[in-house]
């Protein structure tokens, strides 16, 4: 009888507990200046992933993978989500994908001391091309590589074509813009201008989060992050973060809260 009754006045005295956040694995890549392993914060679209979950009590994991690798852990149900990806169609087959994050602008990089030009994939099927696993480069790409009419060195590291294409054993490597001169900065820091991009687009296509598809528990985290996204996108956060990264300065950007909402 003693302890039934100090049980309720020790809780009192604590006073109310506060429940811990629902924590969330999310799979992504080294792929700066998107995602970037070597920042604590993860990189600007862990920043802004991180924010809005946090918005609703979330607290986020980001597991660093090869990129086929996190899709088979995300059909495995061993992560809850995947990033960034586009929403290619093979992806809906397993996922469901987030509504746009950025737009992510996929070129394809060459020696500078090679002359090239292209204007359809049927240029470039007299080159050989590196690539990395688990990539998608627009479905013109994807349909010749699969179609194997595509000479294709796969990788399934992210800076070995770069490597490879410093060496000039491969001619081209199809690599999102941004990332490409953030990963040949890090390579190459000294003679990195050796490659240069070709003006055209291969592919230009919004970046996304990736849950898992015919998983209610998915659905409801898609339904949670969208509605926030919306709130961050109204305040100006996605328009900012893109200019950031077309200018170069993604690791400065930070994205707002619902606090400095209200105050501005």
């Amino acid at each position: 009888m003693l302890a039934s009754l100090t049980l309720p006045v020790l809780l009192v005295a604590l006073g109310p507990v506060q429940a811990e956040p629902q924590k969330l694995r999310i799979g992504t890549g080294d792929w700066a200046p998107y995602v970037d392993q070597e920042r604590n914060d993860g990189g600007a679209l862990a920043r802004l992933i991180s924010a809005v979950f946090a918005e609703e009590g979330y607290q986020v994991e980001f597991i660093f993978h090869p990129w086929d690798r996190n899709v088979l852990m995300l059909q495995q149900g061993q992560l809850h989500a995947i990033m960034p990806y586009s929403c290619s169609p093979s992806r809906l087959n397993y996922g469901i994908c987030s509504d746009p994050l950025v737009r992510g602008e996929i070129v394809l990089f060459h020696r500078r001391d090679q002359a090239f030009d292209w204007t359809t994939v049927e240029d470039l099927l007299t080159y050989h091309i590196g690539t990395t696993l688990g990539y998608s480069y627009g479905p013109a790409f994807d349909e010749a590589l699969q179609a194997g009419r595509l000479s294709v060195e796969q990788n399934g590291k992210e800076d070995t074509s770069f490597r490879l294409l410093e060496l000039g054993r491969i001619d081209l490597h199809p690599q999102d813009r941004a990332v490409g001169y953030a990963m040949l900065n890090r390579l190459f820091p000294e003679d990195g201008g050796k490659i240069v991009h070709h003006p055209r687009q291969l592919n230009t296509e919004p970046l996304r989060l990736l849950f898992r598809k015919d998983d209610p528990e998915s659905v409801k985290l898609l339904r949670v992050f969208n509605a926030r996204l919306r709130d961050f996108a109204q305040r100006g956060d996605l328009q900012r973060l893109q200019q950031a990264l077309n200018s170069g300065n993604a690791d400065d950007w930070k994205p707002s809260t619902s606090a400095q909402a209200v105050r501005d």
